[in-house]
């Protein structure tokens, strides 16, 4: 099974932080899953190649958009803390 989000930012370096933030998240993966990232101007792409079921792959992008959820809401309290 595959899985593809996309999420638009207002920047490429939004896009590229949250990607920094949630990559330490992403290793390692449990055998029959991958996951890959990639920032193409201001849009982050997350590729995911799951033979471990459909809950597990239900599992993982819950998973990937709670730590996007939180790194979000981290990086705008930061910002607005300047």
């Amino acid at each position: 099974m595959k899985g593809t989000i996309s999420l638009n930012f207002q920047s490429p370096k939004d896009a590229e932080r949250i990607l920094l933030a949630i990559n330490p998240d992403n290793t390692p993966l449990p055998q029959g899953l991958e996951i890959d990232c990639l920032v193409k101007g201001t849009q982050l792409l997350i590729s995911i190649h799951c033979e471990r079921g459909l809950s597990s792959l239900s599992s993982t992008i819950e998973d990937i958009l709670s730590a996007i959820d939180l790194s979000m809401r981290t990086s705008e309290s930061l910002d607005t803390h300047k």
